[in-house]
Formats: C-alpha cells, sequence, structure tokens
C-alpha cells in the first residue's frame, strides 16, 4: 500500500474511528484475555506501514476495524478484506520511571507517535465555569467521560515536566515536546507558563536562539502584548495561538471565551508579534477543518502563512462530554480535499516546511508523531521528503510494541 493511500486512511479513521468491538473479542477468545480487561482495553495510537501513525477514536459505526488474524495486527474493511498490517504505540521505556518526587512518568507524559512527548499540564479551564468554553472541546469534562483512559488529571509542576524531557535526552539526540493547558481563573494566558520556562532554561541553558529545548506551548496570549517578548526572553522554543476557527462570526459562536476575554484584534497582534521574536517556522496556529466553510478556512491558511505563521489544520471530530458530541464531521473526500489545497498553500508561501533541515534543526514537532492530524503527513510526501522523524525516532531496540507486551503476538 503506498504512502499517499495510508495518509487517506488516516483520514478516514481520524474522522470515523475505528471499531474495537471484534478486536476485544480477539483477545479473550485467542489470546486468554478475560472479558472485564478486554472490554477495558482501549489503546491511544496505531502505527502502519511506513510510518504513518493515527490516534485511535473508538466508532462502533466506522468503516475500518482491528482484529488479531494469525498472530498480527491488521486493519480490515466492513467486507473483511485486509487493508493492511499495523501495530500499537506503547510507552517508551522511560515510561515507568519517576521523576524527583516519586510520580511515574507514564502519569506526566503521554508519548506521542514514537517521538513526540505530549504534556497536558493543568486540565482545569475556567471557560467551562463561566459557560463560555470553545463548543468543540471537551478538556475538563473529559476527566469524568474517561477515567481510566485519561492520563492523570492532576497539575503537572514545571520540575515534574523537566524530570521528564530530562530523562528523554538520554534516549533521544533531540527531544520534541507540546506542552498545552486549560485557561487559568486570570484568563490572561500565562498560567504556569512562566515557571516552566524558568525551569527548563536552569536544566537546560540556551544561549539566543541555539540550544532552547523544543517545546512548542499551545497557550493563549495574555491581554499584555508585551508577554510574548517576556515569553522569548525567558526561552521558549515556539508558540501556538490557536485560531481554531478564522472567519470572525464563526469565532465568535464557537470560542466564546476567547473573543470574550482576549479578543480577536488581540489575538491576531500577538501571533504577529511573536513571529517578530521567534521567527518564522516557530509559530503556529491551530485551525479545526469542519467547523466553518472551507473557503473561510483556506484564508485563514493564507493569513498566517503570508505573516510567517504555521498553521495546524487539524480533521473535525466530535469529542464525548463537548457540546458537538453527536454532530457528523464533513466527508473523507471534502477533509482530504481540503487538507491537500491547505498543503498547497503552506508549501508555497513557506518553502522552509518543505526541506528536510526544518524539520531536522527547527521544528518542534515530529510531522509523522502528529497523530491527531495528517496535513504534516501530506506536506512532506508532496516535498519528497522520506526522513520520517527527522533522525529523531528513538533506536528501535529501545521501543516497546505494545501488541507484543499486551497480546503476545511473538
Amino acid at each position: 500500500m503506498e504512502r499517499t493511500e495510508l495518509i487517506k486512511l488516516k483520514c478516514d479513521l481520524l474522522i470515523n474511528g475505528l471499531r474495537l468491538a471484534e478486536l476485544r473479542t480477539d483477545l479473550t477468545k485467542e489470546h486468554g484475555w478475560d472479558s472485564e480487561r478486554a472490554k477495558r482495553f482501549q489503546p491511544a495510537e496505531l502505527k502502519m506501514p511506513k510510518e504513518v501513525c493515527v490516534q485511535i477514536r473508538e466508532n462502533s459505526e466506522a468503516n475500518f476495524r482491528l482484529r488479531i488474524m494469525e498472530n498480527s495486527l491488521v486493519v480490515q474493511d466492513k467486507a473483511g478484506n485486509i487493508i493492511c498490517t499495523s501495530d500499537f504505540v506503547n510507552l517508551p521505556p522511560f515510561g515507568l520511571e519517576k521523576t524527583s518526587d516519586g510520580t511515574l512518568f507514564k502519569d506526566i507524559v503521554v508519548y506521542n507517535g514514537s517521538c513526540n512527548l505530549n504534556f497536558t499540564w493543568n486540565y482545569f479551564c475556567d471557560y467551562f465555569r463561566t459557560k463560555t468554553a470553545c463548543r468543540f472541546c471537551n478538556l475538563t469534562p473529559a476527566q469524568d467521560f474517561y477515567p481510566e483512559e485519561n492520563i492523570t488529571n492532576s497539575y503537572k509542576n514545571a520540575v515534574q515536566i523537566a524530570d521528564v524531557i530530562e530523562i528523554a535526552k538520554k534516549y533521544h539526540t533531540d527531544p520534541k515536546a507540546i506542552l498545552t493547558r486549560g485557561t487559568p481563573h486570570e484568563k490572561h494566558g500565562l498560567g504556569g507558563t512562566v515557571q516552566i520556562l524558568e525551569e527548563l532554561a536552569k536544566r537546560f541553558p540556551f544561549n539566543g536562539d541555539n540550544g532552547r529545548t523544543k517545546v512548542l506551548f499551545t497557550i493563549s496570549p495574555s491581554k499584555d502584548i508585551n508577554d510574548v517578548k517576556l515569553m522569548y526572553e525567558l526561552g521558549m522554543h515556539s508558540v501556538s495561538f490557536n485560531f481554531e476557527v478564522f472567519d470572525r462570526g464563526y469565532w465568535k459562536a464557537i470560542v466564546p471565551g476567547k473573543d470574550k476575554h482576549i479578543g480577536r484584534d488581540l489575538w491576531e497582534a500577538s501571533l504577529i508579534e511573536a513571529v517578530k521574536y521567534f521567527g518564522e517556522g516557530r509559530v503556529f496556529s491551530a485551525m479545526i477543518a469542519g467547523l466553518e466553510p472551507r473557503h473561510t478556512l483556506l484564508q485563514g491558511v493564507e493569513w498566517c502563512t503570508e505573516r510567517g505563521i504555521i498553521p495546524i489544520v487539524v480533521p473535525f471530530s466530535p469529542e464525548t462530554g463537548s457540546e458537538f458530541e453527536g454532530f457528523r464531521p464533513p466527508t473523507h473526500k471534502w477533509m482530504t480535499d481540503t487538507m491537500r489545497m491547505s498543503a498547497d498553500i503552506i508549501l508555497k508561501k513557506m518553502s522552509l516546511i518543505g526541506t528536510e533541515d526544518y524539520w531536522l534543526k527547527e521544528a518542534p514537532i515530529c510531522a509523522e508523531c502528529f497523530t491527531g492530524g495528517f496535513i504534516y503527513d501530506i506536506i512532506k510526501e508532496n516535498a519528497s521528503l522520506v526522513n520520517y522523524h527527522s533522525g529523531h525516532k528513538m533506536n528501535k531496540t529501545q521501543v516497546l510494541s505494545a501488541a507484543k507486551d499486551l497480546i503476545n503476538l511473538n
């Protein structure tokens, strides 16, 4: 199966999910799992051939399902045809190590794909309390809906985060991480950010733009635009102020908290200000494909790229606990076409993103390990970039396969 087709499959799995009921039956009948253990089994990510990794979103009506066939994990279509082999993505070897305060790493960080560290350092978002939460978001309610699958929802402090990154550096030459959180009570956008930056700078000294720990902070801008300069001076590598939707009318309706407490004009100004300090390739903004008309989403992609901002275009998938729970996402064709149009704009306007040098030396995330979207899979495919994971993937002998550990596929 060609990588282009696997990327299309990734799109389907992200918007339509995967059926797991048959997999759980396989685990009980063929691998000796008791029914209760199989029922609780909720794998997080799937790695398909050619290093195409995708989040697993369970849906009993999905077009594809996971099965165990002759001791191999496979993706099947509704007719039972095997589409491709696959494997689960497991915690890295250091997942069961502990921080200096005795907290297990697996309770602090999620490991996306085979490269990226993903920290949610605070699941609390005050917009839920004030009933102005982003309509598509389930960050705070998710703690109640997925108590077993979710990483612990307690606050992660700066020392814990730095401890994880420090150990990761023993396994990776240059680990990359995403740090995100909800919105704090004061809604100024910096809750916890300064403390984390200070700890990272103390632990991993930097000189100017060189030596900064490759972490992408996905946060809200503050009400004081000068805080953009402060974050840069404290050593932040990359920042993402997420539009979510670009059209101003949809913005007011879908992200009311951001509109009320920060405002659209200041949001845009903060992104532009960030490029002045961080430079092209280190400022991002996420937009969700499927929440607004295609033409306004593409206008947002144009607006960002013309200003040196990298769009993070992700497919809309209705989340349990969000106000959009039960909604239908766009069709596979609409999503694939929209992503390809977005990728074309990004490559045309920001040629840097289509180079091996960018993903190797500058990018704070791994394109292949961005498992919740496939925009960067398309960009790298169209730019003929084949250095998957940009040389930062852990040694294969160190990475443990969840499929082998949990299902004994050997």
